[in-house]
C-alpha cells in the first residue's frame, strides 16, 4: 500500500509519524495490496484525491472543503465524530487520532522539574523564532520540524506543555503531561482540535497571544489585514490579523503572555484515563479487522503501564 499523508519540505513531527507507525503495525504492507492508498494521521480528506482504491485509519477533515467519500473508499476508522458527520458516516466510527497507538508514547515521562514546554504550530515557527522567544520567557522549545520521536522525548522531558499544534498536544495527553492549547495565529483550526476532543468527551478551552508575531509582511497584506479587521468577519480571530511586521514591543507582549499562561498551572488538562484505554482498544480492533482484511500481518502494539498517565496538573 502507499501512505497518503501530507509531505512538508521542511518536517512536521504529526505527519512524518505516518512513515514510523504504520510500517511497524503492518510489516509487509509495503508490499502488499500496491494500488491502494493508505489515509493515516492527519487532516487529509477533502479536496482533490488520487485514483484507486482508499483505506482511512483515522483521518480528519477540516481543511480542503467537504469530503466525498465514494464506492472506492473503505473507512476503518475517522479522527471524530465532527470527520464523521461531513463525511456522512457512523458517529461511531469517529475513533480518535491514530498518533496514540504509537508504542513510545506509552511509557512514564521523565520531567525535568520546572520545565515547561512550547509546541507552536509548524507554520507559526517558520514564521518566527520561537526557540529564542520561548526561552525568553523561561520556557522549552520544542521544534515540530524534528522527528516524532525526538518531540515525543522533549514533550516527555517536561511537566507541563502549551501547544499550537495538535499534535503536540495528543503526544502530551498519551504521555501523561497536562497540556494547554495555546492560539499564537489566527490559522488556528478549532474544527480539527474538537474532533479529536469529542472523542475523549472534552471541550476545547484555548488561550491567545495578543499578536502574530511575522518578521516581515508585504504592504499588500498589511493594508488586507487592516481592511479586515476594520470591516470584521465571522472570523472569530480577525483581531489576531498582523498590520505590520513585528515591532519589540510586539514581541515583549507576546512574551508576557507566554509568562502569564505558562503560570495559571489550573489550566492545564488532561484526558480521563479510562477514556484513552477504551479509545485505544477499539482502534487496536479496528487494525486488525483492516489487517485481516488485507491479509496483511498485524504487530499489535502492548504499550507500557503508565503511572503518571491519570495526573493532572
Amino acid at each position: 500500500m502507499r501512505l497518503k499523508y501530507c509531505k512538508l519540505p521542511q518536517g512536521n513531527f504529526g505527519d512524518d509519524l505516518n512513515l514510523e507507525l504504520w510500517p511497524a503495525l503492518f510489516p509487509d504492507l509495503e508490499a502488499q495490496h500496491p494500488d491502494t492508498w493508505l489515509y493515516g494521521i492527519g487532516t487529509i480528506l477533502g479536496g482533490t484525491q488520487p485514483d484507486g482504491p482508499k483505506v482511512v485509519l483515522g483521518s480528519g477533515c477540516g481543511y480542503r472543503g467537504t469530503p466525498q467519500l465514494g464506492s472506492d473508499w473503505r473507512v476503518y476508522w475517522v479522527r471524530g465524530p465532527g470527520t464523521a458527520a461531513k463525511c456522512h458516516l457512523d458517529p461511531a466510527l469517529g475513533l480518535g487520532d491514530a498518533a496514540v497507538l504509537w508504542p513510545p508514547l506509552h511509557r512514564t515521562p521523565s520531567p525535568v522539574s520546572g520545565r515547561i514546554g512550547l509546541v507552536p504550530h509548524h507554520k507559526s515557527h517558520d514564521s518566527w523564532d520561537w526557540d529564542a522567544l520561548a526561552r525568553e520567557a523561561g520556557l522549552y522549545p520544542i521544534d515540530p520540524r524534528q522527528s516524532p520521536q525526538a518531540v515525543a522525548d522533549a514533550i516527555a522531558s517536561c511537566e507541563r506543555v502549551l501547544t499550537e499544534s495538535l499534535h503536540g498536544a495528543i503526544f502530551a495527553d498519551t504521555l501523561g503531561v497536562p497540556w494547554r492549547a495555546l492560539v499564537l495565529a489566527r490559522r488556528f483550526n478549532n474544527f480539527k482540535w474538537q474532533d479529536w476532543l469529542d472523542t475523549l468527551g472534552m471541550k476545547l478551552n484555548t488561550v491567545e497571544a495578543h499578536v502574530e508575531l511575522k518578521r516581515k509582511l508585504s504592504t499588500g497584506k498589511a493594508i488586507g489585514n487592516r481592511l479586515a479587521r476594520f470591516a470584521g468577519s465571522r472570523d472569530e480571530r480577525n483581531h489576531l490579523r498582523p498590520v505590520r511586521a513585528a515591532t519589540a514591543s510586539d514581541v515583549e507582549r507576546v512574551r508576557q503572555d507566554l509568562i502569564k499562561i505558562a503560570s495559571e498551572t489550573g489550566a492545564f488538562v488532561l484526558s480521563d484515563p479510562a477514556a484513552r484505554a477504551r479509545q485505544l482498544e477499539r482502534m487496536r480492533e479496528a487494525c486488525a479487522r483492516f489487517a485481516a482484511d488485507h491479509g496483511l500481518q498485524f504487530r499489535r502494539p502492548h504499550p507500557h503501564p503508565n503511572p503518571h498517565a491519570g495526573e493532572g496538573a
